[in-house]
Formats: structure tokens, C-alpha cells, sequence
């Protein structure tokens, strides 16, 4: 999944996109959206606060209002806590400073809002326009883009942050991809030392050369069965027919192994030993925060 800056500014209709990302709110409950705007120079995080028909960033110890910016839209973003100027790999960045130091997107609780501002790692915080004055944070959450797919193939590397599932009986890592199959999109195990990847289809385990990773951080696995999933589940396929398959794993044999979850069936399908294996029990991939 990809996410684009849309221009926008406080002369048009007042609103956002419907993709537009949410960053908290201001003191009196308005909706606040990530953005940016240009500034001296710099491209720095923004708070869009549509119901007022403004943005704002923060510069030189003031708040500063803007009325041209641009809005981050697209999904598979979450807010990660974090300190005193540190981010991690996948923070969303708007640009760099004039002497290119690159600035992150974070947030903050500060007078009962949740409002976002600019991280600068060398200064060891996290500033954000409030009440006229740019106010420094030592303890906030940066934006992560949380969730994406890279394609790839057996004979190729892992891209960074592929997301690990779990182990083989022999205590081969195996890492989470999906790929399309018989109509269908499906989860299944990518285990790079056997330059092999397979999912669990028709009863049987299949092989496929073509598929894609998913990368990212910040992922937890939840226990759950019998097809429940939680609402912040990752999605790793669909079906023909329409549903929607999440990433699960479980224990067999000794591995730790990845498959699908179908809602429907009630279980988790995995790949193993040329079969298509189903369990009640298993884990369930979770997204890491939320918006």
C-alpha cells in the first residue's frame, strides 16, 4: 500500500480527503490531520484542522498559521511510542531542514489535546504549534508506515523489515508473503535459506516461485480460534469469491508456521509436509497501534 501528499489549503471547501490521515484532536474536540507545509525554507510537519479552515507548524518558538499545505493520505500508517528524538526505520519523514537533518511526523498529549508536530532527532524531542508557541515534547508517538507489501521472488533476497513468522522443523526462519493463486490471494510461508515459498490451497501445500514479503515493524501476534479475528488484524488475501484471509500461525512438528485464516471455515489453513493443514487454535497478526 503506498500514501501520497495532497495539496490543499484553507481557500477551498474546508474539507480533507476521505483517505486523509488522523493525527488527534485540538482542546475544544476538533479533528486534527497530518500535513505538511513549506516554511523558510524547510518542509515541515502540520496540523490540519479543517473545521477552522487552517493549518499551522511550528518554527523559531511560534506557531505559525499556513493556508497552502499539503495532507498525507493512504492507510497502513500507526503511531509508535518513542523519546527524546529517537524514530524508528519506517517513520513517515515531510522533508529536511535547511542544513538536511530530516524531520518526522510524531504527536503528543499537551492542554487536552492530541497534536502532531515535527521530531528532530538532534534536538532530542518533539515540537508541536500550540497557543501561539512551538512546544517541545520530550515523550510522544512517531507515524510508522506500518504495512506494506514488496514484491519478490525465490532467487531474490528479503527486502528490509520483512516481518518474521515464525521457524521450520528445522529451525529455518520463515517470514510472512502472499501471492495470487487460482483467483485467489493468498498468505503463506517464504523461507529464504530453501529459496522456497508455499501456501495451503485445495487440501494440498503448494510452491510458488512469484510472491510478495510483508515488511514493516511493530507487529504483535494475538492468540484468538475458530475464525474470530480482531478488528486491527492484517489482511493478507481474499478470496474469489470476496472474503478477506488474515495472517495466522501456529505450532506443528516442531515449526512455527504461517498460513491463512478464513474467517468462513473457522480455522487457520497451513503449509506443511505437502499438505494443507487446518487448527482452531492459533495466532492472529495484528497492526501496531492505530489511527
Amino acid at each position: 500500500m503506498e500514501f501520497l501528499w495532497k495539496h490543499s489549503s484553507s481557500f477551498g471547501f474546508g474539507g480533507v480527503p476521505h483517505d486523509a490521515v488522523s493525527a488527534g484532536h485540538d482542546s475544544d474536540g476538533a479533528q486534527i490531520y497530518v500535513g505538511r507545509s513549506h516554511h523558510e525554507g524547510e518542509n515541515l510537519p502540520a496540523k490540519v484542522i479543517p473545521s477552522k479552515r487552517i493549518a499551522y507548524v511550528c518554527y523559531n518558538g511560534q506557531e505559525v498559521p499556513q493556508h497552502i499545505y499539503e495532507v498525507l493520505c493512504g492507510d497502513g500508517f500507526a503511531w509508535i511510542p518513542s523519546s527524546h528524538g529517537q524514530v524508528p526505520p519506517n517513520a513517515v519523514s515531510t522533508g529536511i531542514t535547511k542544513t538536511g537533518e530530516p524531520l518526522y511526523v510524531g504527536r503528543g498529549h499537551y492542554q487536552g489535546s492530541l497534536t502532531p508536530g515535527k521530531i528532530h532527532p538532534s534536538h532530542h524531542c518533539l515540537y508541536i504549534p500550540y497557543g501561539g508557541a512551538e512546544i517541545s515534547l520530550q515523550n510522544y508517538e512517531v507515524l510508522v508506515y506500518a504495512e506494506r507489501w514488496i514484491t519478490s521472488q525465490i532467487h531474490q533476497g528479503l527486502p528490509p523489515q520483512a516481518v518474521v513468522a515464525g521457524h521450520d522443523s528445522d529451525g529455518a526462519t520463515i517470514y510472512v508473503g502472499k501471492t495470487h493463486h487460482a483467483g485467489d490471494v493468498i498468505p503463506g510461508k517464504v523461507i529464504p535459506s530453501k529459496q522456497a515459498f508455499y501456501i495451503a490451497y485445495g487440501g494440498q501445500e503448494v510452491f510458488k516461485d512469484h510472491y510478495e514479503v510483508l515488511t514493516g515493524a511493530g507487529y504483535v501476534w494475538v492468540n484468538t480460534s475458530s475464525g474470530h479475528v480482531p478488528p486491527n488484524a492484517v489482511v493478507g488475501g481474499k478470496t474469489a469469491s470476496g472474503e478477506q484471509l488474515y495472517i495466522g500461525r501456529t505450532h506443528h512438528a516442531g515449526s512455527l508456521t504461517p498460513g491463512k485464516i478464513q474467517p468462513s471455515h473457522q480455522c487457520l489453513y497451513i503449509p506443511y509436509g505437502g499438505q494443507e493443514m487446518s487448527f482452531r487454535q492459533y495466532e492472529v497478526l495484528v497492526k501496531p497501534g492505530g489511527l
